[in-house]
């Protein structure tokens, strides 16, 4: 067990430094990105119309699909691809100790592009209420979008068909969620194509704690849910001795 937690430590690390390699593009994907949507949405935003809140939530839940999903999944692929996977295979390390150090890794990476955004409420004059439930909240959004990016990295036939995937699930998926926007405003065929989105129910019960409301409990356990099973999936096709 000892090992086991050593060698995951060690993982997540080995994916932090990668960081050094090229940081603009890291700070352009989990922050600059991010607030440009938010900075973007304010913009369209019809004047009288008090919807400040909703678009944090909704470069929240953007900046958290786009590091944990589109940035992750190409990490993973290119691990895969490129010969490095083979290296810790042969180290040996666990599958379950490098999943869970990647895991820690985007975690990680998303929590600190949730803390810039939520910094750059108060600049926009954006009032949000700060709960105790948003920190759990958040790391479980972040689980259940790394569980997609799992998925995708382990199951992608190619490279190219992989970052394909991420890409449209990491940027196209998530605008096209309702996390600018209650899910009411859409017609009720599309509202319920929406449901299947665990973007959506992050954008709700996110929406829910930063306005200061309650009843975001059934959204949270929705997300629960599907980081299980895009996890256990993930994991359990990790193609782990492929070469």
């Amino acid at each position: 067990m000892r090992k086991a937690i050593a060698d995951a430590a060690l993982i997540a690390w080995m994916e932090t430094l990668k960081v050094r390699v090229a940081p603009a593009m890291y700070v352009i994907a989990i922050v600059f990105f991010p607030l440009g949507m938010l900075l973007f949405a304010k913009a369209m935003t019809p004047p009288g119309f008090d919807v400040g809140v909703r678009l944090v939530t909704g470069s929240l839940v953007f900046g958290l699909g786009l590091a944990t999903v589109n940035l992750l999944a190409q990490f993973i692929l290119f691990e895969r691809f490129n010969n490095e996977m083979k290296l810790v295979v042969a180290s040996p390390v666990h599958p379950l100790s490098y999943a869970g150090g990647v895991l820690v890794y985007s975690v990680g990476q998303a929590l600190v592009t949730s803390a810039v955004i939520l910094s750059f409420a108060p600049l926009f004059d954006i009032d949000i209420t700060l709960s105790f439930w948003l920190l759990p909240l958040l790391l479980l959004t972040a689980l259940s979008m790394t569980g997609i990016a799992v998925v995708i990295a382990t199951w992608a036939p190619s490279m190219e068909a992989g970052n394909m995937m991420a890409n449209t699930l990491g940027i196209l998926i998530v605008i096209l969620s309702p996390i600018y926007y209650p899910i009411e405003r859409l017609s009720e065929w599309l509202q319920w194509v929406a449901r299947f989105s665990p973007y959506t129910h992050a954008g709700e019960a996110i929406n829910k704690v930063l306005s200061g409301q309650g009843g975001f409990e059934r959204e949270m356990l929705i997300l629960a849910g599907i980081t299980v099973v895009g996890l256990v999936i993930g994991i359990l096709g990790l193609r782990w001795r492929e070469a």
